[in-house]
């Protein structure tokens, strides 16, 4: 670029200056000015930018150059059944190298990638000329702002720049897209046919007028366009694109053919963040692009290394991809040759997604757009798309695991299988039960099915030793299996274990980390899985960082503690299938009774990988798929790789069969696994056996708070901090009662289905049909290869996995000879034993059976030294000494083969030349062992007189080795032991090495350049140093008669000095930290001695920590003034000003959880955008957090007030401490806003003509009113009372709601243009079915004002009120009103309040303040508990005992609580007519046999209160009759107005019902909530849509078909 840039004579674009937008600017101003923000940008909609694109993906990659992190896998819907318009590059899948070729890890093995962008004509590479260098060359694909535009303009080396626009009129509708894309095809062929050389596809024209088309669809089409009129190598295609942004959308261009790429619009972005303050300003524009180019290189990186590409001109215009859900036209005409086997949508589904992006983005009537849709697409949000693990499913199953509730099983089945519906391809079909079903009791038992279950490899590490072991007691009572993961397992878990509570994990997991894979660790397993790929991350390893290393993990994985540990990708002795097949060799040595597993995650062609597989002697296959859970990968991995495994169970069972291998194969489905219907679809498409992870975990306690990575997890179960795992609830009884439910829920379908046994449905796809659907997009997808029975292809195969062995030919082991001769020794005859054989190359994985029989007969200590003595001649095979044991010393004259002391185990090997050799022969000079020696070593000591090749000591964890010389990566990974090299090593020393240390002898000073030194510093030696390297010299020269160790030693002086130590920095770091805190400990105690108080350090940081805030801070309880200011007088009780103080730490407990209960049917109705607006209070972001509000919640000022937070009972928090506070919170955010002249009215632009007749003013009919006004219809309110408001104006008293608050946000809605009709009661003084003539839609509000009555004896006498009438009129009199009557008052009474609830305690506190001389409250249900009961599960609302601010004020008052528990009311006592007492009966409540609950009253409990006012506060029974009765409307059988299920029209035409009338007796915020709804759906009935938001304030269109 450096020579365009010279040549360029015009302009040059600068930093911090914004192109022109087309009158679409960033910086646009929301709703009359007085918030501008990013999110007023329309062009981010209109891309399809979300509030997560910006927060999860965005700014991390600009703020900290790199990718966000994630976890526990993808569990939202496909693109192909996602019904909230995704981006095309969404229906694209990376494919990924598994068996077939080797991944590579990008960063420790920097040297072989480049990202070096050649664009431009390419000459024929046949003929050799000047015209081949006449490229640029760019050192990445990202192209800035300015580089872009000189390249437009650019006529260097007379080279010409043609831009087409790939926008279309909006007037075209969808149908623009196809004929855009055959206009865009036409120009830029005529482009290179006229001799230009770049072509820039540009969608800056994009905006109100025109409607973008996507990148990757113009992209794909010109590319193979280009290709087919033989003229794509005469130009470079260059995106500049508003629609790309993430790493899989820039991997997806590059791979269907871009050069290039310019986001425009993620600068732009970038820019309006820092002019909020959102990003540093010290970000400048240049920084903001290298930290995006960079994260994104990374990025782009690791992409290509999961398939094992190296340099980006390999992966451009590669299609590594396979398309899901996307038709044979769409492919044929963008991504030729790309592979999608279940069809999916067409152009004209594309281009209405697209187009409807436009039309929300652009609304006519806009409303509602206060921030950029988030429907969650990596989180869960309400309102937004279905994930497979929502909070309602997590919430049954929890209930059902810890209760063995099978009612509450079956609610969790039903909500799983409709979440799993919207999700999966599986959700898709239906089952083809049987006319002849069979008794349930002929079936196969649960205990049966259940052994066929496994669960997922997730490592102690990743989750809490606690967690870990107690999946592994679960399954070992079942008689299944569970799975180390890759994180090992201690000794002390699989010897001596009590059968009861056995913590020995079955499967043994092998990957390419090798943490902890000892010889005893693999003898000690039924099943040894070697993990090729993972469902969440496949290709990829992974990384444990420092801070969850802690003793035990270090221990179990024999590394450090405090040091991170380094997975790599599965590239050293799983390199091939030829190399896998001998590790599956090795194992089998290891562990001969074992059935070997290999793990492959599901994409096109796993079905050949398994046969190879098969070949290579696995037993045992599973198949994972895309969306299975992880500790921590970035979002690219977890969201955009792999494949369902529907789609590789099918292609693995229909392969296998179809080369007569699935008899060997026993076949096993995993990834997201929920109910029975899951598991018969799995065996229907072939899986023999079924693996769970996320599931079992939710039985345990796990919320999906999707921060694995952080190190927080609040139930105990994905952490290591001591104070976290304490919090761990979870039981083997709960995975035990979760699967055996399971179980009995795949037997009831077998019933039907008529068969007996599970291996009966085994690839029975006649079992399975496509469901009939109306989704319009599933309805496009094609299920017949799926589907496709695999005994039609090989008619007669055997295909009962398993019941074929596999021959390893272990008879003919040289091990079985050895075996025998150290026979006396086993059998403890004899102390040692001296063994000497030759040994040819034939000859593999020697000495590993017979450590198995060592481990076996003494465990894992192995026997004392050189027990075992072995002398060899000749050349060994490979995996030589493999995993061998202490007290077995073998030495060899000759050679080896790869892997030799792959997972040493404490023995000793010493390879050394033929003594025969001739005398000019130098050892130092020639190799002597293979390639990836001393792999995953965890102890023992290896002598190699030569050379090792490539990747010697990989992963060594304990060993001590002496080579002269090795080839490249040597060292690599290593996490402990000793290397000492006395010659030459290959290129990328030491790279990832986090442990131990190597001593390297470099006397002609080459070595740091070889060396990677990112995380090792190049040290000379000290004292202790040089006494280790001496005595491994010694000993090598002892054992090996190495010349080269003579020398070196002969000259120590001089040759002493030419050594250099590597030394990890991690690990120095933890040597450091160790010292300083032996010297503080030393301090601490020296301080006691002298009696001095140790200084404690203030580590509070200025900006509360978000991140374990909810470990530091603690709830702040102070909401409510102090009882005894607060009960003289009718003033708010809120303390506002205490609470604001600490609100940014108390907003800082707030988690951000993946699955934000808080939002859910359990917690928040309006599903208010709660975790987001606590975030941004605790970043001090006052005006975006009013927006979040606003989204969702008309009337936070009354919410924030008068809700009893069942979002709070609801909080993740509040599982075993106090929630995050919220409504505090939300209070805050609305009062701030209005004390700072934020709130004004906002008239709507356009009107629509149509008028809405709304009955009643409480906060439902507010709530309609609001939100059709803002959809530009005329409303009229009528309110029989003389001001609007309904229970908020005259049920609730003023000290708990100000009357102020209610008439201002009424003031705002008259200017806003709605007109209130008050005194008007509709019914009695107009009309109703005059209102229904005159206008085009009525609406009933009318709320639930019958009230449920106490008709004892005595029910006549004055002096008994209503708590409505009571309150109402207080009210009025303080509001100033002309009564007609005198006020009920409470002053010098003794009171009675009967009925508990928010309406009781108004009465409490409304009667003391009135002088009230006692009040008693009566509530006829017991006190409730101090904690939750086993029947009321977290997250309901929890049903504990709550002292609220009126009884308080009462018993601060008269010493004592006013509530009297188990009080039945019998008898109203009076005299002269007016009420004096009431007898009342204890009662006792207990269930009967059929578990109902039963009251009894309790004999001679009668006891009399003294009262002169008793206020009836027991509820609404419905809404009053008049209205219903003169429009003919049908009630429900709780005589509320009947509506269809979710809806809100009624029986009659153009009527509909909200809040209470319609839905019970409820809360304000339900309330609200019904309005927000019913207007959406009046909305649409008006005008044919709706953009009205639905529930979490998403926006999505909403038509009459629904």
């Amino acid at each position: 670029m450096d020579d365009l840039i010279a040549a360029h004579t015009g302009p040059i674009l600068q930093n911090d200056t914004l192109p022109s937008l087309n009158g679409t600017g960033c910086n646009g101003q929301l709703n009359g000015g007085h918030v501008s923000r990013c999110t007023a940008d329309k062009r981010l909609g209109m891309f399809n930018y979300t509030v997560e694109t910006i927060s999860l993906l965005l700014l991390p990659m600009v703020t900290t150059n790199k990718e966000a992190l994630g976890s526990m896998g993808n569990d939202s819907p496909l693109a192909c059944l996602s019904l909230y318009q995704p981006l095309p590059y969404d229906y694209f899948k990376q494919l990924f190298a598994q068996v077939t070729n080797p991944p590579i890890d990008p960063f420790r093995e920097a040297i072989v990638m480049s990202l070096i962008c050649p664009i431009g004509p390419e000459a024929n590479i046949l003929e050799p000329s000047a015209e081949q260098c006449r490229r640029l060359l760019l050192p990445h694909p990202i192209l800035s702002l300015q580089d872009l535009d000189i390249l437009k303009a650019t006529r260097f080396h007379g080279w010409r720049t043609k831009v087409i626009d790939t926008t279309f009129d909006k007037t075209e509708g969808p149908t623009g897209l196809q004929n855009g894309l055959i206009r865009i095809c036409n120009e830029a062929c005529q482009a290179a046919k006229n001799n230009y050389q770049i072509i820039v596809l540009s969608d800056r024209a994009a905006g109100e007028q025109r409607v973008p088309m996507s990148s990757l669809l113009s992209l794909g089409a010109t590319h193979h366009h280009l290709i087919e009129e033989r003229q794509r190598m005469k130009v470079g295609l260059i995106l500049e694109t508003g629609e790309a942004r993430e790493v899989h959308h820039i991997c997806v261009l590059l791979g269907y053919g871009a050069d290039a790429i310019c986001p425009y619009l993620v600068f732009e972005t970038a820019r309006q963040l820092r002019h909020e303050g959102v990003i540093p300003s010290t970000l400048t524009d240049t920084k903001i692009f290298e930290n995006y180019t960079a994260a994104m290189e990374r990025g782009i990186a690791k992409v290509m290394a999961k398939m094992g590409i190296s340099t980006l001109q390999s992966y451009k215009g590669a299609q590594i991809f396979e398309a899901v859900g996307l038709s044979s036209e769409m492919i044929d005409k963008c991504f030729y040759g790309t592979a999608s086997r279940v069809g999916g949508v067409t152009f004209e589904v594309i281009a209405q997604e697209a187009f409807e992006r436009h039309s929300l983005t652009y609304q006519e009537r806009e409303c509602d757009l206060w921030v950029l849709r988030n429907p969650g697409q990596y989180h869960w949000r309400a309102g937004g798309e279905q994930h497979v693990n929502d909070p309602m499913s997590i919430a049954n199953l929890q209930e059902a695991v810890k209760n063995n509730d099978k009612s509450a099983y079956e609610k969790y089945k039903d909500s799983a299988n409709e979440s799993v519906a919207a999700c999966t391809l599986r959700g898709q079909l239906e089952l083809v039960l049987s006319s002849k079903p069979i008794d349930l009791s002929d079936v196969e038992s649960a205990a049966k099915i259940v052994k066929r279950f496994a669960t997922g490899a997730m490592s102690f590490g990743s989750i809490s030793i606690e967690a870990h072991s107690t999946l592994a007691v679960a399954m070992n009572r079942l008689g299944a299996k569970s799975n180390t993961g890759e994180g090992g397992e201690n000794p002390d878990r699989y010897l001596n274990q009590d059968p009861e509570f056995n913590k020995r994990s079955s499967i043994k997991q092998v990957a390419s980390g090798r943490f902890g894979v000892t010889i005893g660790y693999l003898a000690n397993a039924d099943d040894l899985q070697i993990k090729m790929a993972q469902g969440a991350k496949p290709g990829e390893g992974g990384e444990l960082p420092g801070h969850k290393v802690t003793e035990d993990i270090a221990a179990t994985r024999h590394s450090i503690p405090g040091v991170g540990l380094i997975s790599p990708p599965p590239h050293h002795d799983i390199y091939s299938i030829e190399d896998l097949a001998e590790l599956i060799y090795d194992l089998k040595c290891a562990n001969p009774i074992a059935r070997i597993s290999v793990k492959l995650v599901s994409e096109v062609g796993v079905g050949v990988v398994a046969s190879g597989v098969a070949k290579g002697k696995a037993e045992h296959i599973v198949i994972s798929g895309h969306d299975g859970g992880t500790g921590a990968s970035s979002w690219t991995g977890i969201k955009s790789a792999g494949l369902p495994w529907e789609l590789g169970i099918s292609e693995t069972h229909q392969t296998l069969v179809l080369n007569n291998l699935r008899s060997r194969i026993v076949l096993q489905a995993d990834g997201q696994l929920r109910t029975g219907f899951d598991i018969i679809i799995a065996a229907c498409l072939g899986a023999d056996e079924f693996g769970f992870s996320t599931a079992p975990l939710i039985a345990m306690g796990c919320t999906m708070m999707r921060k694995c990575h952080l190190n927080t997890c609040p139930v105990g179960i994905a952490t290591q901090d001591p104070i976290l795992r304490k919090k761990f609830e979870g039981k083997p009884e709960h995975v035990i009662n979760f699967l055996f439910m399971l179980a009995e829920e795949v037997r009831v379908w077998m019933s039907k289905l008529g068969v007996r046994t599970l291996q009966e449905l085994v690839g029975r796809t006649d079992f399975l049909k496509v469901k009939k659907t109306e989704h319009p997009k599933a309805k496009f997808l094609e299920f017949d290869n799926l589907l496709k029975n695999a005994l039609s292809l090989r008619p007669g195969v055997n295909i009962i996995g398993g019941s074929v062995s596999q021959d390893f030919d272990l008879e003919k082991r040289l091990d079985n000879q050895l075996i025998l001769q150290a026979a006396s020794v086993l059998n403890k005859k004899a102390k040692t034993v001296e063994i000497e054989m030759d040994i040819v190359n034939s000859a593999r994985a020697f000495a590993t059976t017979l450590s198995y029989h060592i481990v076996k007969a003494v465990g894992d200590e192995g026997l004392p030294d050189k027990s075992i003595n072995i002398r060899l001649k000749g050349s060994a095979g490979q995996s030589f000494c493999a995993f061998m044991i202490k007290g077995v010393h073998v030495t060899l004259e000759g050679d080896a083969n790869d892997y030799v002391g792959k997972g040493l185990s404490g023995g000793e090997i010493a390879i050394f030349p033929p003594k025969n050799v001739s005398s000019e022969f130098k050892s130092e000079e020639n190799v002597i062992v293979g390639n990836v020696s001393l792999y995953g070593a965890t102890t023992g000591r290896a002598f190699f007189r030569g050379i090792a090749a490539e990747r010697f000591c990989v992963r060594n964890s304990g060993a001590t080795a002496v080579v002269e010389g090795c080839g490249d990566h040597g060292c690599e990974y290593m996490t402990g032991g000793i290397a000492l090299i006395l010659g030459a090593t290959g290129r990328n020393f030491a790279a990832g090495m986090s442990g131990g240390i190597a001593y390297v002898y470099d006397p002609i000073q080459t070595f740091p350049m070889k060396c990677n030194q990112e995380t090792v510093d190049l040290v000379s030696l000290d004292d202790e140093d040089k006494k280790v390297v001496n005595g491994l010299l010694k000993d090598f020269q002892q054992l090996t008669g190495s010349t080269e160790a003579s020398r070196i030693m002969a000259n120590w002086s001089t040759e002493g000095s030419h050594f250099v130590k590597v030394f990890p920095q991690e690990y120095q770091k933890v040597l450091k930290t160790k010292k300083v805190v032996t010297a503080s400990n030393e301090q601490i105690v020296k301080s006691i001695t002298n009696n001095l108080e140790p200084k404690v350090m203030d580590i509070e940081d200025a900006v509360p920590d978000k991140v374990r805030g909810f470990m530091k801070y603690q709830r702040e309880k102070g909401a409510y003034r102090p009882a005894v200011q607060r009960m003289e007088d009718w003033d708010e009780i809120f303390n506002f000003n205490h609470v604001r103080k600490g609100l940014r730490q108390q907003a800082a407990r707030c988690m951000d959880c993946g699955v934000p209960f808080c939002q859910s049917s359990h917690g928040c109705p309006l599903g208010n955008i709660i975790p987001k607006w606590n975030d941004l209070i605790h970043q001090d972001n006052w005006s975006e957090a009013l927006a979040q509000l606003l989204q969702t919640n008309n009337f936070p000022e009354f919410t924030g007030r008068v809700c009893p937070a069942p979002c709070e009972g609801a909080c993740v928090l509040g599982i075993n401490e106090s929630p995050v506070t919220i409504k505090n919170i939300e209070c805050a955010i609305i009062d701030n806003a209005f004390e700072k002249g934020l709130i004004l009215p906002e008239l709507p632009e356009f009107r629509t003509g149509k008028r809405v007749a709304i009955v009643g003013g409480g906060p439902a009919g507010l709530a309609i009113a609001h939100q059709l006004n803002k959809a530009g219809h005329s409303i009229t309110l009528f309110e029989r009372n003389d001001r609007a408001g309904g229970l908020l104006q005259y049920g609730i008293p003023t000290m708990k709601l100000s009357k102020t608050v209610v008439q201002r946000r009424i003031k705002l809605l008259e200017d806003e243009g709605i007109q209130f009709q008050y005194n008007v009661h509709v019914g009695k003084d107009l009309s109703a079915k005059k209102l229904y003539e005159e206008y085009d839609a009525l609406v009933l509000s009318l709320g639930a004002t019958w009230p449920r009555d106490l008709p004892i004896p005595g029910r006549q006498l004055d002096g008994i009120h209503f708590a409505m009438n009571f309150l109402e009129t207080w009210q009025k009199k303080q509001m100033g009103n002309s009564l007609d009557h005198l006020p009920l008052s409470a002053k010098d009474k003794d009171v009675i309040v009967i009925g508990g609830g928010d309406t009781g305690c108004d009465c409490i506190g409304t009667s003391l303040r009135q002088g009230a001389k006692s009040i008693v409250t009566f509530e006829i249900l017991p006190d409730p508990p101090a904690m939750r009961d086993f029947d009321n599960p977290w997250p309901q609302w929890p049903k504990t005992f709550k002292v609220d601010y009126g009884h308080e004020e009462v018993k601060l008052k008269v010493g004592q609580d006013p509530r009297r528990f188990n009080t039945l009311s019998k008898e109203f006592l009076g005299n002269n007519g007016h009420v004096t007492g009431i007898r009342t009966v204890q009662v006792r409540w207990e269930k009967d046999t059929n578990g109902r609950w039963r009251m009894d009253e309790v004999i001679g409990s009668e006891q009399v209160y003294k009262c002169d006012m008793v206020l009836l506060a027991m509820g609404f029974l419905g809404p009053e009759k008049s209205i219903i009765t003169e429009l003919e409307l049908l009630q429900d059988e709780r005589s509320n107005i009947k509506t269809s299920l979710g809806k809100y029209s009624t029986s009659v035409p153009r009527v509909f019902a909200a809040g209470d009338c319609r839905r019970g007796q409820s809360l304000v915020v339900w309330a609200i909530t019904e309005g927000r709804q019913a207007a959406r759906e009046v909305d649409v009935f008006l005008m044919g849509n709706s953009t009205l938001p639905t529930l979490g304030g998403v926006i999505q269109t909403l038509n009459q078909k629904g």
